[in-house]
């Protein structure tokens, strides 16, 4: 053999050993990573569709909550008998529009007795009304029974139900106020039917091709799945199956029930992998047909100009990897298969960088304000508080809230309400500096990390900024805002703790009186920890008998003897003792206990009436009413019902409301009064002076009493102004035919001086305090005898 044939032999063989290793190298290396990326892709298509799915359930659970939580809705439940299909509620409300527009399949409205209000199907690709098969509401109230059931006023429920093997997503809520108020009126469900409809609406949304299919309950998922968070509490098993020339991914999606359901398949070819092998093996034949044809110059150029740009391709792939920066590139050199490789490749970084970045920008960024959000407000709140601790300076974190946000939502609707929050930032913008960050918490509240020595000024611009009208598509528009600031260190170190002081502080201004600004105090603390301690006894004081009435007399001045006493509630807890009616009694009224303690006040009046009567004495009762009682639909019905039952006459009882509770529905107070006054009860108004007095309404309103407050009467026995006021309004009352009683007589000049006005009866510590059944008639004795 000659040498020449022996060189090209050895060069031949070194040629291929090489070209072998370079496909060893490309098939364990370069490939796999095309392997790991498609399967990656497949993942990340196979989340967005099921991601996409599950915004189904929040935009469905969103368009059922508006027709729920409607006072429309509400008061519609409230009727007695089943209504005709033809309503006018049904025909304006659920018309076809809806069904088309909101892609509806099925609505169907039950009352708490689970009677079928209305029940409607519609197929909304077809434009035509389909009927709402029984064999479906049967499944829904037995197959699927806990999902029509709310127990609660805050029940939200959604999710997947399959019925004769169709599956549907469905919403169902309580039918409550405008105001998410119960009592719960019933149940509202919208359904969509999941079909292959519906599939192509997920495809689009999540830009991938998507094939569902319908299993049985007894699906068995395989051991090598995953999961995947999409809700809160919910996960959703994945798993792919790899099966050659395309990669298989599945997500098995639940029912209600929680059993399995609908098998979603997302199926991709294996392009990446097969345009790497093909060119893996476009380059081995290259350099084979060189090798043989070139020899060594061949060998010497193939080096230079295939296997450096790979082993650069794959170098950069690896730094790609271990860096997991997308932002990385491959140098593109040539123009050649390999610089299409490249391309690509560089192109895929570039899609899988910017889709990095917009993730990171959405997971710290408000999508309707661009404001950074409650993620980015703790992050850049912990490094200025690390930074603090080194430079001994001060932050202040300003808490902001909007007074009567939801009040636009409702009359203006919503979209109004995100236009209102963009003229809402632009305004907080205008009054930070560049280096303090504004953000929104969500919903109407916005947090700013502001320097600390112009906190006073910051907060009152703000507050003056966002009292001022804004214009929201022609409509005026006037909110007031509710800001506490709590301060690093003096109020806490940690970013949790700040925004917890600065929340409660902003509460408290939202208590008292709201458009205002208010520093964290631990006094706030205190009195929030106690008004929480009290609405959490006040739940059980009524079980556990912890209240109690006492009763203080009434002194008819002409006759110069008690003719009445006023009825009140006092309040002894074995932790707080005897807690201020003050204190507690708004908190009764707040939480909706009012109802239930003024009807346990009603019956005790009327028992302890009854026992009077027993020893012959014979004096009315008032009985105090309040707001949230008088205004409530079912007071007449209630008060009737308490008297019924104890068997009492209503013209013994005086009831007292308060002026500001008259004054605020005139209207509707005229009218209770009218009806209670036709019951036979004698109706006071209470506090008059307090307030907002209106000789207008007292002219309206059909009281037959009128209570001075207290607070007129303090000054009259030396005050030359409160003596004008006083017997201009004795005198004006008695013009108007009312009764004239003077709350908290204390001293006797006071006493000689409303003698001499005239006054009808008073009521005070002159006379006595108030005092418990028993003692009560003890004084009287005293009274009578002339003891004082």
């Amino acid at each position: 053999m000659s040498l020449r044939r022996r060189f090209m032999l050895y060069v031949g063989i070194a040629f291929l050993i090489l070209v072998g290793i370079l496909y060893f190298i490309s098939d364990r290396t370069m490939l796999r990573n095309y392997n790991m990326m498609e399967k990656q892709y497949s993942i990340e298509g196979l989340k967005r569709a099921v991601l996409a799915f599950s915004d189904e359930y929040t935009n469905l659970g969103a368009m059922t909550i508006n027709y729920s939580g409607w006072d429309d809705t509400y008061h519609f439940m409230e009727r007695e008998s089943i209504p005709d299909p033809n309503d006018p509620y049904f025909l304006n409300n659920y018309a076809d529009s809806l069904f088309s527009s909101s892609r509806l399949n099925y609505v169907l409205l039950l009352n708490n007795q689970k009677q079928i209000y209305y029940a409607k199907g519609y197929d909304y690709i077809h434009k035509w009304r389909m009927p709402f098969p029984d064999s479906y509401i049967e499944a829904l109230q037995t197959q699927y029974a806990s999902f029509l059931v709310h127990t609660q006023s805050t029940s939200r429920k959604e999710g997947l139900v399959v019925i004769e093997n169709k599956p549907m997503i469905a919403a169902s809520y309580p039918i409550l106020t405008s105001n998410n108020l119960g009592p719960i009126h019933g149940t509202l469900l919208f359904a969509r039917f999941l079909d292959d409809n519906f599939i192509e609406y997920i495809s689009k949304k999540a830009d991938i091709p998507l094939n569902y299919e319908v299993v049985d309950a007894n699906f068995a998922i395989p051991p090598s799945s995953s999961t995947m968070s999409i809700r809160q509490n919910t996960s959703i098993p994945y798993w792919m199956v790899n099966e050659g020339d395309v990669i298989k991914s599945y997500a098995l999606i639940r029912d209600i029930n929680q059993k399995p359901a609908v098998l979603l398949e997302y199926i991709i070819p294996r392009d990446i992998s097969k345009q790497g092998r093909k060119n893996t093996q476009l380059f081995i034949i290259f350099l084979i047909l060189s090798g043989i044809a070139i020899s060594l110059i061949a060998i010497s150029l193939l080096e230079r100009t295939i296997f450096t740009r790979l082993n650069r391709v794959i170098a950069g792939m690896k730094e790609i990897e271990k860096a997991k920066d997308f932002s990385i590139r491959i140098p593109v050199t040539g123009n050649d298969e390999i610089t299409q490789l490249e391309k690509s490749l560089n192109h895929m970084m570039s899609s899988l960088d910017y889709a990095q970045a917009e993730i990171h920008y959405q997971a710290h960024h408000d999508t309707l304000t661009g404001l950074a959000n409650r993620k980015a407000f703790y992050l850049q709140l912990e490094r200025m508080i690390e930074t603090c601790k080194k430079t001994a300076e001060r932050i202040a974190v300003l808490f902001i809230d909007l007074d009567g946000f939801k009040t636009i939502n409702d009359t203006l609707g919503h979209h109004a309400g995100d236009l209102l929050l963009l003229e809402v930032t632009q305004r907080l913008k205008a009054c930070v500096k560049e280096t303090e960050m504004v953000c929104r918490l969500g919903g109407d509240e916005f947090c700013i990390i502001a320097d600390s020595p112009h906190i006073e000024k910051l907060a009152i611009c703000l507050k003056d900024h966002l009292h001022t009208p804004f214009d929201i598509q022609g409509n005026p528009v006037v909110i007031s805002a509710s800001i506490g600031i709590s301060l690093y260190p003096d109020h806490g170190t940690t970013a949790e703790q700040l925004l917890h002081k600065s929340d409660t502080a902003m509460l408290d201004v939202k208590e008292s009186g709201k458009n205002n600004y208010q520093w964290y105090t631990p006094a706030i603390e205190t009195a929030r920890t106690r008004r929480s301690l009290i609405e959490r006894l006040l739940k059980s004081a009524l079980d556990q008998g912890e209240f109690r009435l006492v009763y203080q007399p009434k002194w008819e001045l002409r006759r110069n003897e008690v003719t009445g006493v006023e009825a009140l509630i006092r309040w002894n807890n074995a932790i707080l003792g005897d807690v201020s009616p003050a204190e507690f009694i708004p908190i009764v009224e707040s939480s909706g206990m009012i109802h239930e303690v003024g009807e346990w006040i009603m019956h005790e009046v009327c028992r302890q009436f009854k026992i009077w009567q027993k020893e012959n004495l014979s004096i009315r009762v008032a009985i105090n009413i309040s707001g949230a009682q008088l205004l409530h639909p079912q007071f007449l019905d209630h008060i009737q019902k308490v008297f019924e039952e104890e068997k009492v006459e209503p013209f013994h009882f005086e009831l007292e409301v308060t002026e500001s509770v008259a004054i605020e529905k005139v209207e509707r107070v005229i009218d209770v009064f009218c009806r209670l006054r036709s019951a036979g009860f004698l109706i006071s108004l209470d506090d008059f002076g307090a307030g907002y007095s209106s000789m207008k309404y007292l002219s309206q309103l059909p009281v037959q009493c009128m209570k001075l407050d207290k607070t007129l009467i303090d000054h009259v026995s030396y005050d030359e102004r409160s003596q004008v006021i006083v017997s201009t309004l004795i005198q004006m009352s008695h013009q108007l035919g009312l009764t004239v009683i003077a709350e908290g007589v204390e001293l006797q000049e006071q006493l000689q001086q409303l003698q001499a006005y005239n006054c009808d009866q008073i009521q005070g510590y002159l006379i006595s305090r108030p005092l418990a059944a028993d003692d009560l008639m003890t004084r009287l004795a005293e009274i009578r005898s002339g003891s004082k």
